[in-house]
């Protein structure tokens, strides 16, 4: 009965829709507790969807440490385009070390051409028409991309991105109660992509907390340094600090701390790009009501975590900059009404380095390949000190961002359209109130919490891995004259962490 509604629906309704029905009859259910996903464009069959350890399409080498850190590499092939759970190949990856670990952070980065369809994100572990509606939601915010092809991956790759951090609490990944690891895969057909799972231990229970923060009602909330959960060790001098939301209807963000009416501003742009009128017109999450699904949706396109760079013993941030709890539902998460439970965590006094911060223009709005400028800012001898270990990257402004892409002049423009059709310039006329730095200056924001203030970088013997036949790391400039009082110059700071196995 359900084929021959699919099928009527489909001769009746606009090609956009028509397809998404066959999608959907094409896409059976399956077991979300033995790893697999589902969702996408033209899937032919379930068993393609298995992401299991024993499986071909999947393979992951033997762990290996340097003093507190540990690198797993895996290759995850999934046989179909469509989003997958894989927190069980993480963490057995990483094996003993993670069991072992009482307090720590696991980065997740994605690398090799593979990457350039795939993507990195956190969402529901239950209900697998999740991730189905998930990747098409995706597939409607952001549209066909001009060149489409591998181009079409790489956008949708970028936009949900490619590394993330997730902290450890008791020898396993402090992830919420309904929380899964995702890799949505974009590419049609099967496509292998490395995966380099970074652990550091850092040996110490009092370097992580869990607690509560208030999320008074839906909406974009500022959160202080007193209502974060705070560890009982003191955070190191020089390090970074993880921020995780343990929801997957709710996220966190970096943006301005000074006019609220850039938070009422984003939240209304987020209620434009995920519609809840979606809920009756493409998603079949429909069971805890209309701004439940949207709320998924929002929490991958934003992040379940931040990173913060410290210097001199706190939080390293920009001027304007502040972190926000992004409260994606009105009636708050589920059996927890209006709080929401972070983890934050701080490194290790040893896990440093070097800091660095460095200045790059993008010399005009769009995306700006400063992959030179990261690998350029630390000397041999400092690379030469991590074995194993990570280089974080933090922009300090709220109108730009930084992330890992696809390498390429097609791309930097595909990406470039893409985000000003995701985040039109005319909303500043039609319901942006913060609107007196111009018309470019609220999208801005928008898009930098969409893109990311920050990424990680793997550090492989000695070397900053970005595999630049094939990727880049990017400023994406998001204004026309650049951020305020600085001009098209923005300021990063790069924190080099790990550990040399000679130590």
């Amino acid at each position: 009965r359900m084929r021959i509604a699919a099928r009527a629906v489909a001769s009746s309704s606009p090609p956009s829709i028509a397809r998404r029905v066959a999608r959907r009859e094409a896409c059976g259910r399956v077991d979300c507790a033995r790893g697999v996903g589902v969702g996408g464009r033209r899937m032919a069959t379930t068993t393609a969807m298995v992401l299991a350890a024993s499986s071909s399409s999947s393979s992951s080498s033997a762990p290996e440490t340097a003093g507190a850190w540990t690198r797993a590499a895996l290759t995850l092939a999934p046989k179909a385009r469509g989003a997958y759970i894989m927190t069980t190949r993480v963490e057995r990856a990483l094996g003993e070390a993670l069991r072992r670990c009482h307090t720590g952070v696991v980065v997740v980065t994605l690398r090799g051409s593979g990457a350039n369809g795939c993507a990195l994100t956190v969402n529901e572990n239950a209900d697998p028409d999740v991730r189905l509606d998930l990747m098409d939601a995706i597939d409607a915010i952001v549209g066909d991309v001009d060149g489409g092809g591998a181009l079409d991956g790489a956008v949708r790759s970028m936009l949900v991105g490619t590394s993330l951090a997730v902290p450890v609490l008791g020898g396993s990944l402090a992830l919420g109660t309904w929380q899964g690891l995702y890799l949505c895969a974009f590419i049609d057909g099967e496509s292998a992509c490395e995966c380099v799972v970074t652990l550091q231990d850092y040996g110490d229970d009092a370097r992580a907390r869990r607690g509560a923060i208030p999320a008074p009602g839906r909406g974009c909330h500022l959160v202080s340094a007193a209502q974060l959960p705070t560890p009982k060790c003191a955070a190191p001098k020089t390090g970074v600090a993880t921020i995780f939301i343990q929801h997957t209807s709710a996220s966190l963000t970096i943006n301005e701390n000074a006019d609220p009416t850039v938070r009422v501003d984003l939240e209304n742009a987020m209620n434009r790009i995920v519609p809840e009128s979606w809920h009756e017109t493409m998603f079949r999450h429909v069971e805890e009501g209309p701004d439940d699904m949207s709320a998924h949706v929002k929490a991958t396109l934003i992040t379940p975590s931040v990173r913060v760079p410290i210097s001199n013993g706190g939080f390293a941030m920009g001027t304007w900059q502040g972190v926000y709890l992004n409260e994606h539902r009105s009636v708050g998460g589920m059996g927890r009404g209006h709080t929401r439970d972070v983890v934050v965590a701080f490194d290790a006094p040893t896990s440093t380095v070097a800091q660095k911060t460095i200045h790059v223009s993008a010399g005009k709005r769009g995306l700006q390949d400063i992959t030179g400028a990261i690998k350029g800012a630390f000397d041999a001898d400092e690379l030469r000190a991590v074995d194993i270990g990570t280089v974080h990257c933090f922009i300090k402004h709220t109108s730009a961002s930084i992330s890992l892409g696809a390498a390429g002049e097609d791309f930097e423009d595909a990406f470039e359209s893409a985000l000003n059709r995701i985040v039109p310039e005319m909303w500043n006329d039609e319901f942006f109130k913060h609107t007196y730095e111009g018309p470019d200056d609220m999208p801005g924001h928008v898009k930098s919490t969409l893109v990311g203030a920050s990424v990680d970088l793997p550090v492989i013997d000695g070397e900053i891995v970005v595999d630049e036949e094939c990727r880049r790391v990017y400023l994406c400039e998001h204004r026309n004259v650049g951020g305020f009082g600085c001009g098209l110059t923005r300021s990063l700071t790069l924190t080099l962490q790990g550990a040399s196995r000679d130590a």
